[in-house]
């Protein structure tokens, strides 16, 4: 440190230590939505206008104890309206805690059905590329090669970065360590993340000008997505209808869907959003590239078991969540995964 360093530092002023108000200041702005008991949860709810009829206080309570946390199930509300003047101003409109329960279920259900497609989605796509690499006469060695040698220097440090660390991973580890200075592309499409096979992808489809394949990996962002949120139990329906004026569904999405019977208006309303775009996205690729056999008919089966939910449950027809379930099971017939 030079002295003109040193004397700059022991001029600055040490930290003031904040006082006790300011310090219980802070903690109120911290804790301004404190931990509330059950019973405080329910009387919360019945303040912003939530009945119990279809599901009594006790039975929400149990529920609230036992099957899904307050915090979770309470976002299902932003799915009605509410009051706006008049004595119940504020309050919901015709939201029973019924509804909130039915909706989280739904919810269940729906990434339930959507996780495992997303994974079926990733085992073809992989399945795809080799058969496309065997149809272009890749050896399958030289096809790496090349891909390493395409990728910048930030782009190769990632790879290897990762590669390292699988090597001791309890179930890829083996076959990095057997193949990790000369590893062909069915070895690498096994033990790489999702998005790092997308780049592959994305790699070969240039390589090869292939267009189809082109597509498979930008609707493979998109899988990749809800993968991610399904896999760690995020919330889906509630969120269906957000709009988000920078997103736009795919082209192959939009172009597969314009020779079908969904019109072009409920095009536009629904596939606005970004949650709704990537479902579907996923939907249109799974329907592209996953053939017929025992994934594909469990799959129907439970897309199937979600929407006969839908229509039976207590929730409005009206209701932003259901539409918009309604509007992805419209969709899977248009694709071609329900008849």
């Amino acid at each position: 440190m030079t002295e003109q360093t040193q004397n700059i530092t022991q001029s600055q002023p040490a930290p003031e230590r904040p006082t006790q108000d300011q310090t219980e200041s802070f903690q109120a702005k911290r804790h301004s939505k404190p931990l509330l008991t059950i019973g405080q949860q329910i009387a919360h709810m019945k303040a912003k206008g939530i009945a119990f009829e279809l599901c009594s206080e006790e039975e929400a309570a149990s529920h609230l104890r036992t099957k899904c946390q307050f915090f979770r199930v309470y976002a299902y509300r932003k799915l009605f309206p509410k009051h706006v003047g008049g004595p119940r101003d504020g309050q919901y409109v015709n939201l029973d805690f019924g509804h909130l329960k039915t909706l989280s279920n739904l919810d269940r259900m729906l990434r339930d059905v959507l996780l495992p497609m997303t994974l079926d989605v990733e085992h073809f796509a992989k399945v795809l590329l080799l058969a496309a690499a065997e149809d272009h006469g890749e050896d399958g060695y030289t096809l790496m090669l090349d891909y390493y040698e395409s990728r910048s220097e930030e782009q190769r440090s990632y790879i290897e970065s990762e590669l390292d660390r699988r090597m001791k991973d309890p179930y890829v580890g083996a076959v990095v360590r057997k193949y990790r200075y000369d590893m062909p592309v069915w070895a690498f499409c096994e033990v790489v993340p999702f998005g790092m096979f997308s780049g592959l992808v994305k790699f070969c489809a240039d390589r090869w000008e292939d267009e189809d394949l082109q597509d498979v990996h930008y609707l493979l962002k998109y899988t990749r997505s809800v993968r991610n949120a399904t896999a760690h139990g995020a919330c889906g329906v509630n969120g269906l209808t957000d709009a988000d004026p920078r997103m736009r569904p795919p082209a192959s999405l939009v172009n597969a869907l314009t020779s079908t019977e969904v019109p072009k208006r409920l095009r536009a309303k629904w596939l606005r959003g970004t949650r709704m775009v990537q479902m579907c996205a996923m939907l249109h690729l799974y329907a592209q590239i996953v053939p017929a056999g025992e994934a594909r008919a469990e799959r129907e089966r439970h897309l199937t078991s979600l929407f006969t939910a839908v229509r039976s449950s207590d929730v409005p027809v009206e209701n932003p969540a259901v539409a918009a379930l309604l509007f992805i099971e419209r969709l899977t017939k248009a694709v071609g995964l329900l008849q």
